[in-house]
């Protein structure tokens, strides 16, 4: 590329593909690529996006910004580093015992996962705080060195220090980290006041010791990025994503390496959070459907739904994520026959290595993607533009022999019954996070994106009876285009759990103002110009009596007589998410938080040309694709979308193709192109 020091890039590294957005800062326009993920080294993946996208590291002078599933994979695949747990004396089994619910309920052979630390590595020593943070027991200092010289012993790599109630008073947690440091030079230690300031015994013990398990893989995939970069003259900002949807500079994320967990799934939805901000979709469905899972999530009047809590299996860990539900669903899930006959679709994943049966480099299973192919969405000679030829006639044979015998149906409706249970399956995961939520998902439209996601978008618009859904512009690669869009951002807690009418709410903003004071330091630490800087405050407040709290913005100074105007705000808050109030019951608050951000420039959306409503140019050829809904093989006219402008109208039936994805318009949609070059699909007369 030429005149690389005006340049942006950012990439996603999935499970099957790693995806390359670069921008030209003066102009806005973008430029993609995508490379097969290189399981076992992605950074050669990422290496091999910046080669193909030609770019000169040497002449970059803005930033990089990375997304990956580096920190889930080494959870998934417990390839994690050999940790160690030391907790307060009578706390050993809290990370075994965890919570008594059970997500089977009624599967009588369902059994706990257990933590990622044995038994064997789990230390008690001599100390206590109570719950203001007041020393019971001092620290024994010998104890900790007995433990560490055991650690040492046996060859412990990280160490995961979590004592009672340390968020009030942190010193005893120092004191230890200390100690193991001394006795274990080079050891990895994370203590849990660093990480999770935050009461919930267990769900702080499993943040800590997740954090000190993912220390060694992270911290060698970062340290080994830049290298990698700065031996390429790199002389730009490495930016790692967040799992809420901001950025934090490489060296927060060594620090704090949970923070990085879901960075891949969450550039997408802040991709559409522009969108729901700069081209007024406010509410909005985001679908992100690549190769290996399906990532929802819900955007309501502009703003991500977030959660302060995560589920990781059966593990739950104090983090703020967007609120992504992920379903094994991509264009690598493997399709099979269980005991019963019955037909599924993944959570299994051919991934990148060895692929679908299609791509020809050793797959043997049928996938989603061969589905696609043997009905006629893909077309086998444009895969990746033409890059990559598929196998279409092995594809067929793969789904007639191991689908279509065992059902006793022909190839067509075997691969059509695939495509129809990955749709349902989305369709279920749409439903969990906005009916189950109390949202209706008739009020929200979806943005559909992903490598696979605009083959489905129009069948789920369909199904869920939504307005209509919106194909973004390279579409494929629009996680690595929505990471281009992050701020930096950091978040602060504290938890005072106090009774709104007895708290002395000028400590409770002296509280506040000691957490900016942390975020302060810590966009200085990142160098943040002062102008670029956002702060938001919020009180976690709850019901007395209650386990679960609402979030409370509060964007005033707090003294003692602002005690009517918080219970106001609180009222306001838990009315909007739970639809009641409870008249004369006494409000507590639970945690203070505070978010730091440090504004990132943006891109600005490109206008294209207006179009003259003849499609001439655009289109392709027909032929017959065997439509999912209909169940049957109809004729669908085809078009190339770099050759559509704004303006332009397609009636369904049609597929509309590019070189990594395409979009579908069934019998009685319409797609209109808009300003920008995205698709916006739904029924006619809408």
């Amino acid at each position: 590329m030429q005149n690389t020091h005006n340049i942006r890039f950012a990439i996603d590294t999935g499970g099957t593909f790693t995806d390359i957005v670069v921008m030209d800062e003066d102009t806005g326009n973008c430029f993609i690529e995508k490379v097969p993920t290189t399981p076992g080294n992605t950074i050669r993946s990422v290496i091999n996006a910046i080669n193909k996208a030609k770019i000169d590291l040497s002449k970059v002078e803005s930033f990089f910004i990375h997304g990956s599933t580096t920190a889930m994979n080494c959870l998934i695949e417990r390839k994690g580093a050999k940790t160690a747990y030391i907790t307060t004396k009578g706390f050993r089994d809290v990370p075994e015992i965890a919570r008594y619910d059970r997500p089977e309920l009624y599967n009588i052979k369902y059994k706990k996962t257990p933590p990622p630390v044995p038994r064997n590595l789990r230390f008690e020593v001599r100390e206590r705080l109570n719950h203001k943070g007041e020393v019971l027991v001092p620290l024994q200092e010998d104890d900790v060195r007995e433990v560490a010289r055991i650690i040492k012993q046996k060859q412990v790599e990280s160490v995961a220090i979590c004592f009672l109630h340390p968020f009030k008073n942190p010193g005893h947690e120092i004191r230890a980290r200390e100690i193991v440091l001394e006795e274990c030079p080079g050891t990895y230690v994370s203590i849990s006041s660093d990480i999770a300031g935050e009461h919930k015994e267990y769900e702080r013990s499993m943040t800590t010791i997740l954090d000190a398990y993912l220390k060694s893989t992270i911290q060698s995939w970062v340290s080994n990025l830049e290298k990698e970069l700065i031996g390429r003259g790199f002389k730009g900002r490495l930016i790692i994503a967040r799992s809420d949807g901001g950025g934090m500079t490489s060296e927060a994320a060594l620090q704090n390496p949970i923070s990085t967990l879901l960075s891949g799934p969450s550039g997408g939805v802040t991709g559409g959070l522009y969108f729901a901000n700069n081209l007024h979709h406010n509410n909005l469905v985001t679908l992100d459907l690549g190769g290996t899972s399906c990532d929802v999530c819900v955007i309501k009047d502009g703003q991500a739904m977030m959660k302060r809590e995560a589920r990781i299996g059966d593990w739950r860990i104090l983090l703020s994520t967007m609120d992504i539900n992920t379903i094994g669903a991509g264009g690598g899930s493997i399709a099979w026959i269980d005991a019963a006959g019955a037909l599924h679709v993944g959570p299994q994943s051919a991934g990148a290595d060895p692929g679908p049966i299609c791509y020809g480099i050793g797959g043997k299973d049928p996938t989603l993607t061969d589905a696609a192919l043997c009905t006629g969405y893909i077309n086998p000679q444009y895969f990746l533009g033409g890059d990559m030829k598929l196998d279409i006639e092995s594809a067929r044979n793969g789904i007639e022999n191991k689908i279509a015998k065992h059902l006793n149906v022909d190839v067509d409706s075997a691969a059509g019954s695939i495509l129809r249970i990955a749709l349902s399956n989305m369709i279920e995961a749409i439903r969990q996070i906005t009916i189950e939520r109390g949202e209706d998902p008739r009020d929200f439209e979806l943005l559909c994106y992903g490598g696979a996601g605009p083959l489905f978008g129009a069948y789920l618009v369909h199904e869920l009876d939504m307005p209509g859904v919106i194909i973004p512009v390279a579409t494929s690669t629009f996680s690595a285009w929505g990471m281009l869009m992050v701020d930096i951002r950091h978040d602060f807690a504290l938890t005072v759990t106090k009774a709104l009418e007895q708290a002395d709410l000028v400590d409770i903003n002296n509280k506040l103002d000691e957490l900016i004071k942390k975020g302060q330091e810590t966009l200085d630490s990142e160098r943040v110009s002062p102008n670029d800087r956002l702060i938001y405050r919020y009180l976690d407040m709850r019901y007395a009596d209650q386990e679960h709290t609402v979030s409370v913005p509060i964007d005033f100074e707090i003294d003692n007589s602002s005690r009517d105007r918080i219970f106001d705000e609180f009222t306001k808050v838990y009315k909007q998410i739970w639809g009641y109030v409870l008249e004369g019951q006494k409000v507590e608050i639970l945690h203070l938080r505070v978010t730091t951000i440090g504004k990132v420039s943006k891109a600005r959306l490109v206008k294209i040309e207006e179009g003259n409503g003849r499609l001439d140019s655009a289109f392709k050829e027909s032929h017959r694709v065997y439509d999912m809904l209909n169940r049957k093989r109809d004729e669908f006219r085809i078009y190339e979308r770099a050759r559509l402008r704004a303006g332009d109208i397609i009636n369904g039936p049609a597929i509309v193709e590019e070189p990594t994805s395409l979009s579908t318009i069934p019998e009685n949609f319409k797609c209109e192109v808009d300003r920008a070059g995205n698709l916006i699909i739904t029924r006619k007369g809408s």
